[in-house]
């Protein structure tokens, strides 16, 4: 009897500790993002954006990102953006009491985009100044990124996408992140498309899995006539 107990208390424990050890990267999580891009007149535009991160595919929030980018296009292959961006991130996996970190952030961008082959290519840099408020302390941290996306059109609604993006931090543990994306485009309308994306996110040594369910639109308020009126 003394036996039969000990073993139901051993495999209880072993249960308890398996259940225990479940992390982020037990699961597969999900980014929503929705990004519309205002364009004024042939050299500016702004762009609001957000995200709402999940550890899991509908549940366990994770991070709110909320950004507003000022668009300077400067040539027709590339642009330059200040923006501006508000975070709150749960970095606690599952159910919690804890502060959630709050961030406001400032970035500088440079976006290129040019043909290579049968493919369109981007480069986007980004430099980022994070103010951080943690529960019992402030910070301020800046870091570099960069990613490089190729994209291959089928036909007019569908595309496949590959984007890479590492960050260099400039305090501690240079290189904390990297982002591989791998997806498809769909193009219902001229000026609204669904991006579907598988991506692996290592960050401070975990490897994540994640998708993504993008939203982009595009508004243009050029004034497409310029003909002169007859008479």
């Amino acid at each position: 009897m003394k036996t039969t107990t000990f073993l139901v208390l051993i495999a209880l424990l072993f249960q308890t500790n398996l259940f225990a050890q479940k992390t982020a990267e037990d699961y597969l999580g999900a980014w929503y993002t929705l990004g519309i891009n205002h364009r004024f007149t042939e050299k500016f535009s702004i762009t609001p954006y957000a995200e709402l991160h999940n550890y899991e595919l509908t549940s366990n929030y994770n991070v709110t990102f909320a950004s507003l980018n000022f668009n300077y296009h400067f040539k027709p292959k590339q642009t330059l953006s200040i923006a501006y961006a508000f975070l709150d991130i749960d970095s606690v996996f599952g159910d919690d009491n804890l502060f959630n970190t709050k961030e406001n952030r400032i970035y500088e961008q440079y976006n290129y985009k040019h043909k290579l082959g049968a493919f369109s290519a981007q480069h986007r840099f980004r430099l980022e100044q994070r103010f951080l408020q943690f529960a019992h302390s402030n910070t301020m941290q800046n870091r570099l990124r960069y990613r490089f996306s190729l994209k291959y059109t089928l036909n007019k609604w569908i595309s496949l996408n590959i984007k890479d993006e590492p960050f260099i931090h400039f305090q501690d543990q240079v290189f904390h992140e990297n982002r591989f994306f791998i997806g498809i485009g769909y193009q219902p309308f001229k000026n609204v498309q669904l991006n579907v994306d598988y991506f692996k996110q290592h960050i401070n040594k975990k490897n994540l899995n994640r998708i993504q369910i993008g939203i982009s639109m595009q508004t243009d308020f050029r004034k497409t006539n310029t003909a002169k009126p007859k008479g």
